[in-house]
């Protein structure tokens, strides 16, 4: 999700449509007058209204979630594979599936009461089991599965068995004492710590809320999450604690005295909501912010980045504004993918091809994106890539299979990208519309959606309904801020959106479980729902490649790797999802700040971070 460190859940935050008193206009010209002196704030932004403080029903990383929560695992300023970090020890069994952790003692939470193992099957319990929950995927979904029991007639229709129909207080969790946790697996997974480092498996105490069976919960959901009676009420085991929040406006965190860890060099940490991009540049460039965390495409200039140094994928440098200002710069490929979501329920197929068609990934690499990303041609990113050949990198498969078909399990993707690597193929375009009955006397309307504030969503949006025109198509092209989106994505009622998703562990399944076409009802596009526009050859294709290659008792990385393909292949095919891009994440900072470049997941805890204004 734009602008966020992978798809881990926590406090949702992205672009929004709203404007409050705290944001200023792009022409500000304030600056904030500092003093040198030992702690100080951190002036963070956000990019849009911090949705929820709850980790279960967040879509993103979100404003400081880093900052106030924390996992049993953790990536310890954006590095992997994950350290432990609530935990002192951890093994796993020799079959691969039991999982045991041996916690850290004497942590406390931000309300003073002590960490014990119970508090981590509370947290557990409330992600397979709340209503709150939207992250249920995470732990008895298709890829990590804790062993739970389902009943199908907890929810309807009865034929199709949902992530709903978990049974409460049958998740494979024990508190074996205060001080050792254990979990069991149905099968093994080889990205199970990677998994739980991620901020939907947040610990929080025991029975703070009451909204999963077993629990009564010490407050309401909205006092304690929300401003409800004087809340929230919310407490972390993160080295900052929530001191105020309002979702239009900011947090405010505060360095927790008592916390277990190394205690933070800062005072505290604020996030103030600024919704425009040019607005975040502008506050930036005058010192009302410490850290920008990306700018908006129309404004950088690749010539003005200067690289001193490398390590690992992590550059870092300087970028010189026009106007002779210098500031560091650090950059580093995502674990990404940008694309676009059609809803299949209301977008033929048809349609759908002539959208990749008029596509030119390339183009929008180079123009839109400035050089800073590289053309998208699958949903997974380059890197993590499945791989065949002893020797080739995951990159290189990448790369030929787009070009040339390269290692492709399909006819469909055979010769590589079906519908022009590098080009736009507008005549086509026209003939699968014309093939279809479309035409000028016939022309097909959608709306396409974009998060408020991104310029590069819209711009993509912009050329496509400029070039579709001519193809029989017309886009009406609106904004939403990014809550918005995945509120409606998940109703259904938005024919196509730009989305962004960053991984959650570096492996194909992370992306692709939402693509083979499986429980259709629960996934953004739709793809084989009843009524939905979908070849049922494509679909059984996907699924059974999932099902034999990758869900079997027997499979191997080859099998994997197999299906993984086929996946993409079919989402070729069917054009579910339609990748643009895969980015690179960009931070700015002031030489008053003392601050490490992020690695690849992009998670970072400002404990070590210093101001000296």
């Amino acid at each position: 999700m734009t602008a966020l460190a992978g798809c881990q859940s926590g406090p949702s935050q992205e672009p929004a449509t709203s404007t409050d008193s705290t944001q200023t206009s792009d022409e500000e010209t304030e600056t904030t007058e500092g003093t040198t002196s030992a702690g100080g704030t951190l002036q963070m932004m956000a990019s849009g209204s911090i949705q929820t403080l709850d980790p279960i029903n967040a879509k993103g990383s979100g404003a400081g979630y880093d900052q106030y929560g924390r996992s049993l695992m953790e990536f310890r300023n954006g590095l992997y594979p994950p350290e432990a970090a609530l935990a002192e020890d951890y093994s796993m069994s020799d079959d691969g599936l039991t999982y045991t952790f041996q916690l850290k003692q004497g942590v406390t939470f931000h309300d003073g009461s002590e960490f014990t193992a119970h508090d981590v099957v509370y947290s557990w319990e409330r992600l397979a089991g709340s209503e709150n929950s939207r992250n249920r995927d995470d732990i008895i979904g298709e890829t990590m599965t804790i062993e739970h029991e389902k009943d199908a007639a907890r929810t309807a229709p009865e034929d199709e068995e949902t992530l709903a129909d978990y049974v409460p207080g049958s998740l494979a969790v024990e508190a074996v004492d205060d001080h050792t946790f254990r979990f069991t697996l149905a099968s093994p997974f080889q990205y199970a710590l990677y998994q739980i480092a991620g901020g939907a498996f947040a610990v929080l105490p025991e029975n703070a809320v009451g909204d999963v069976e077993g629990y009564d919960g010490q407050y309401t959901y909205n006092e304690f999450f929300s401003t409800a009676n004087g809340g929230p009420k919310y407490a972390g085991l993160g080295p900052y604690q929530v001191d105020s929040w309002t979702k239009g406006d900011q947090i405010t965190l505060t360095a927790f005295e008592d916390y277990y860890g190394e205690t933070p060099n800062l005072d505290g940490v604020t996030y103030t909501v600024v919704s425009s991009g040019n607005t975040r540049l502008q506050r930036f460039k005058n010192r009302n912010a410490d850290i920008l965390e990306s700018m908006p495409t129309a404004s950088f200039n690749p010539d003005n980045v200067s690289i001193a140094e490398t390590k690992g994928n992590r550059s870092v440098g300087t970028y010189t504004f026009d106007d002779g200002t210098e500031v560091n710069y650090g950059e580093i490929p995502a674990l990404r993918t940008e694309y676009l979501v059609f809803n299949t329920l209301e977008v033929p197929l048809p349609v759908r091809r002539a959208f990749a068609y008029a596509m030119n990934q390339h183009e929008i690499a180079e123009n839109v994106y400035k050089g800073n990303a590289k053309a998208g041609y699958h949903i997974t990113p380059p890197a993590p890539y499945p791989t065949f050949e002893e020797g080739v990198s995951g990159t290189e498969t990448y790369d030929r299979h787009a070009e040339s078909g390269y290692q492709s399990n399909t006819a469909f993707g055979a010769d590589g990208y079906p519908y022009g690597y590098g080009e736009t193929r507008l005549d086509d375009a026209r003939a699968v519309m014309a093939d279809a009955d479309y035409g000028e006397n016939n022309r097909f309307s959608l709306t396409a959606t974009t998060i408020s504030g991104n310029s590069a969503y819209a711009s993509v949006f912009t050329r496509l309904q400029a070039k579709l025109r001519s193809a029989y198509i017309d886009i009406s092209i609106e904004e939403a801020e990014f809550g918005t989106i995945i509120s409606r994505a998940i109703s259904g009622d938005m024919q196509v959106f730009a989305l962004g998703d960053g991984m959650e562990y570096p492996g194909p399944q992370n992306f692709l479980r939402f693509l083979y076409g499986d429980s259709p009802s629960g996934q953004f596009t739709r793809w084989g729902a009843e009524g939905s526009y979908y070849t049922e050859e494509y679909r059984q294709t996907a699924m059974q490649a999932w099902e034999e290659n990758y869900a079997a008792d027997d499979a191997t990385q080859q099998s994997k790797n197999e299906a993984f393909q086929t996946v993409e292949e079919m989402n070729w095919a069917s054009v579910q999802e339609l990748p643009t891009v895969h980015p690179t994440s960009q931070r700015f900072w002031h030489d008053y700040v003392d601050v490490e470049m992020y690695g690849v997941m992009e998670n970072q805890t400002f404990t070590d971070a210093t101001l000296s204004r």
